[in-house]
């Protein structure tokens, strides 16, 4: 090749190496991501059986089951829906299965439509829950109420810290393990015939 054609082939790779530097543009660091800010619940809570909106500051659907919650420097107030007539129960920090979980077990009676909850503790890897007063304990569900329609909700409100050691002692900003069990019956020693499952909130 001559000298012409290697210098015009010289001069065009540097006119193109100018031209790529020209158009580059440094890859910019990404800007890190402000964590999400809690909601914040709207409206006062209300032990009624109906969730409203604004009520909680939280909500997880697990297909069978509903779980809405809020908390504040004391309190847990949290409701439980499901398209059942049976009960619904929902347990805080199990240890193998259902061993150790601190359990809530509720339901609308059918015939008097009453609303029972129930603060039991899970003594064995499959049960059996007593109530916590059969343990030794207290029971600590300081309010509640409960409606049944084509769904039933159940709201309760209980300390985090109650003091009673058959019960988890919890904290705003815990993530939290939860085991939960839905029945088609009031019977709570029958078996969660609709669905169960475990999953985890955040207080």
């Amino acid at each position: 090749m001559d000298r012409k054609l290697l210098t015009a082939a010289a001069l065009i790779a540097v006119a193109l190496i100018a031209a790529a530097l020209l158009l580059y543009k440094p890859a910019q660091p990404a800007k890190p991501t402000q964590p999400a800010q809690p909601q914040q619940p709207t409206k006062p809570w209300t032990p009624d059986g109906k969730v409203e909106p604004g009520e909680y500051a939280n909500h997880l659907d697990l297909g069978k089951l509903e779980i809405y919650w809020r908390t504040d420097n004391q309190y847990l107030y949290m409701a439980l829906k499901a398209p059942t007539k049976g009960w619904l129960a929902i347990g805080f920090n199990p240890t193998t299965a259902m061993k150790d979980a601190d359990m809530i077990i509720a339901w609308v009676d059918d015939k008097d439509h009453t609303t029972h909850v129930v603060d039991a503790y899970s003594t064995g890897t499959y049960g059996p829950h007593p109530p916590n007063t059969k343990l030794g304990g207290t029971s600590d569900i300081l309010q509640y109420a409960g409606a049944q329609g084509q769904y039933t909700t159940i709201e309760f409100k209980r300390k985090l810290d109650t003091g009673d050691k058959y019960d988890a002692t919890l904290h705003p900003g815990d993530t939290v393990k939860i085991i939960w069990a839905v029945s088609s019956t009031d019977q709570f020693t029958h078996k969660h015939d609709i669905a169960r499952g475990t999953a985890q909130i955040k207080l």
